[in-house]
C-alpha cells in the first residue's frame, strides 16, 4: 500500500513539472519538439544533475529509472501544446493565467521531486545530512533552473516568492525524521511544509529584499518625462 501511495505522488509530481515546462514553452512560442523539451528539463533536469553529483552511472545513462513516468511527462507535455489550439482552453494559458498556472503547478512538482531526490540518495547508502539536503534541494530547484535558464529568463530560485527556502525546509525535516517516525508520514509532511510555505509566499507575495541599482531613480524619471507632454512658452513658438 505505502509503495503504491508513492507511485501515485510521483506521477503527481511528474505531471505537474511537465505542465510547468509545456506551459513555460506554449508561452515562449515554442513548437511541439519545444514543449516536449522543457517538459521533461523540468522534470528530471534536477535528477540528472543529482545523479552526476552522486556519481549514480545507471540514472545517468537512462535519465530517469522509471521509463513510464518519462512516457507520462510527454504525454502531458504535448496534451497542453494541442489545448494551446483551442480558444476556450488557450484562455487559460495566457500571460494573465501563466503565472497562476505556473506558481501551482511548480509548487507540487517542487515539493515531490525534493523529498524524492533525499530517498534516491538515502537508498544509495548516503547518510550525511547535509549531502541528504543537497540532493533534495537540487532534484527540486534544478530542473526548473535549468528550464528558466533555456527560456532566458532568471530562474525563479532567485526571484519567485522564497522559492528555496521552503525546498530547503522541506529537505530539512525529512532528512531529520524520515528514522523517527514512519517513512510515508515523513515524507507527506515534507511535501505539505513545501506546498504550504510557496502557497503562503505567492499569496501574500513574501520576496526576500533586492537593492534597486543608482540607475534606476534617473532612468524611472527619464521614463516618466517622456509620457508627459512639452508645452513651450509663446515666446519659443514659430
Amino acid at each position: 500500500m505505502v509503495d503504491v501511495i508513492l507511485n501515485i505522488v510521483e506521477y503527481i509530481g511528474v505531471i505537474s513539472f511537465a505542465i510547468s515546462g509545456a506551459v513555460i514553452a506554449i508561452n515562449k512560442k515554442a513548437d511541439a519538439v519545444g514543449a516536449v523539451f522543457f517538459a521533461l528539463l523540468t522534470c528530471f533536469g534536477g535528477g540528472l544533475i543529482r545523479d552526476i553529483a552522486l556519481g549514480d552511472v545507471p540514472r545517468i545513462l537512462t535519465v530517469t529509472s522509471n521509463y513510464y513516468l518519462a512516457l507520462v511527462c510527454i504525454i502531458v507535455s504535448l496534451i497542453c501544446f494541442a489545448l494551446a489550439f483551442i480558444p476556450k482552453t488557450a484562455s487559460f494559458i495566457t500571460k494573465h493565467r501563466h503565472d497562476f498556472i505556473i506558481d501551482f503547478t511548480d509548487a507540487i512538482g517542487l515539493s515531490v521531486f525534493c523529498v524524492f531526490g533525499v530517498d534516491v540518495a538515502i537508498e544509495l547508502g548516503h547518510t550525511n545530512p547535509i549531502l541528504l539536503i543537497f540532493c533534495g534541494c537540487i532534484t527540486g530547484v534544478g530542473g526548473g533552473m535549468l528550464r528558466d535558464i533555456c527560456s532566458a529568463e532568471i530562474p525563479f530560485i532567485f526571484r519567485k516568492h522564497i522559492y528555496l527556502i521552503p525546498t530547503l525546509c522541506g529537505a530539512i525535516f525529512y532528512t531529520l525524521t524520515y528514522k523517527h517516525i514512519h517513512h510515508l508520514a515523513s515524507l507527506l509532511i515534507a511535501i505539505g511544509i513545501i506546498i504550504a510555505f510557496r502557497v503562503l509566499a505567492i499569496k501574500f507575495k513574501w520576496n526576500l529584499p533586492v537593492p534597486k541599482g543608482e540607475g534606476e531613480g534617473i532612468k524611472d524619471s527619464v521614463s516618466e518625462n517622456e509620457d508627459k507632454e512639452i508645452t513651450l512658452p509663446d515666446e519659443a513658438k514659430i
